[in-house]
């Protein structure tokens, strides 16, 4: 479920699908793209296959899976090749997390 422009999420849980938006540039290879999400904790950048990029409203997303959720912040599991993250890792705040992502619908 896609929220409203300007309402937020309420909470998340394990195993949740959230988009993350993103900012998407054409990779060394025609199938793969060169992703970077910045967040309020950095920056994560890498590569990942192009159909794992979704376009919305103008906005590029990556899917991600939620992995933890607590009152302080999300940890998320972002598919592809990161060179800023192990295993495509990333832990943002709670309320980044909040006002930044959506639910991903199913494909």
């Amino acid at each position: 479920m896609k929220l409203p422009k300007g309402e937020t999420m309420a909470q998340f849980r394990r195993g949740q699908i959230v988009n993350i938006p993103c900012n998407v540039e054409q990779g060394p290879f025609p199938d793969e793209m060169l992703v970077t999400i910045q967040t309020d904790t950095g920056i994560v950048s890498g590569f990942l296959k192009s159909s794992l990029v979704v376009r919305e409203k103008g906005q590029d997303y990556v899917r991600g899976v939620v992995v933890g959720a607590s009152a302080k912040s999300v940890q998320v599991r972002v598919p592809g090749s990161f060179f800023t993250t192990a295993a495509g890792l990333t832990t943002v705040s709670s309320n980044w997390a909040r006002n930044h992502f959506t639910e991903a619908r199913a494909s």
